[in-house]
């Protein structure tokens, strides 16, 4: 049977007007309400359609395949949410972790009656789901399993690959751009599909440097996953995938850098390479969208999940 992709949007009721776009990929002709509901959250510049293709490709889109309904964000000014980030964005991530998340969440409740059972992210995305979860521990208890895709916190990893991306992109023209753009418009400079806003860039810039893990409005994150584990609270098991080749963005090391901070008896790490029997030696982005991925980690992904 052929998938469905259908496009929903909410008013987030911001002074911006700010409308968040979620999309929908489920099978043609299936009972949606017996389905297990899984949201995907992006990462950094960048949108939902990292997960998703029309033509039927991605993890999304596999998953919908094989009998969840799937639920695909587009963080706010992202994707088809409205309007694109600009000069006038004053969001960061405080806001996507205790606005946006919380929306989509909301929204996927009402509209199946429940929270959803599952949630994956790519990159940066990973990052603030943790923090949302801690926040919101109702929805951390509705949740059964969480995948993160190349995410890291903390980059520790040095070389010219980081002095390039990180240290002058990210933070140098990051700050540059800020100050005079009011946002840093990555699209132009050709190093993603989606711009940021000066918030985010900013906040994002402290927790890569900085051992401490702090919201913006100093809740501290570190100690709330100390207080979760001393008192044997109940925290998703979460799958962290590295992939060899990526070096930077979601380095191995850094990633469990983020698994051994979050410090749950539950996690699990994978290591896509070809020495762990993988096709190939994955980057930060085609482990999703390789088109060997289908046949490679992905059923073994989905085998995880449902077990």
């Amino acid at each position: 049977m052929p998938l469905n992709y259908e496009s929903i949007f909410i008013d987030l009721k911001t002074e911006y007007n700010d409308i968040l776009h979620l999309k929908r990929i489920y099978k043609e002709g299936s009972d949606l309400q017996t389905l297990p509901t899984i949201l995907l959250i992006h990462g950094s510049v960048e949108n939902g359609r990292i997960f998703y293709s029309v033509q039927g490709k991605g993890f999304g889109s596999y998953l919908a395949e094989n009998g969840f309904d799937v639920f695909v964000a587009d963080l706010r000014g992202k994707g088809e949410s409205k309007p694109k980030v600009n000069s006038k964005s004053t969001f960061g991530q405080t806001e996507y972790i205790l606005e946006d998340l919380p929306t989509f969440a909301n929204k996927i409740r009402e509209i199946k009656g429940h929270f959803p059972n599952f949630w994956a992210a790519h990159s940066w995305g990973g990052v603030m789901i943790p923090p949302f979860m801690l926040r919101f521990p109702q929805i951390a208890e509705a949740t059964k399993k969480m995948v993160f895709f190349g995410s890291k916190r903390r980059i520790r990893t040095k070389g010219i690959e980081k002095i390039v991306k990180i240290d002058f992109v990210w933070n140098f023209l990051g700050k540059v751009s800020g100050k005079t753009l009011g946002y840093l418009p990555t699209t132009k400079i050709g190093f993603g599909t989606d711009d940021e806003s000066r918030g985010f860039i900013t906040e994002s810039n402290k927790w890569i440097k900085e051992d401490k893990w702090l919201c913006k409005d100093k809740f501290d994150y570190q100690s709330g996953f100390q207080n979760l584990k001393q008192k044997q609270r109940y925290f998703p098991p979460t799958l962290h995938i590295a992939a060899a080749n990526d070096t930077i963005l979601g380095n191995p090391n850094d990633v469990k850098l983020l698994m051994d901070e979050i410090d749950n008896s539950t996690d699990e790490f994978w290591l896509l390479s070809k020495s762990n029997q993988n096709l190939h030696d994955y980057d930060h982005n085609n482990m999703l969208t390789h088109k060997d991925a289908i046949n490679d980690h992905f059923p073994k992904i989905l085998e995880w999940l449902i077990n």
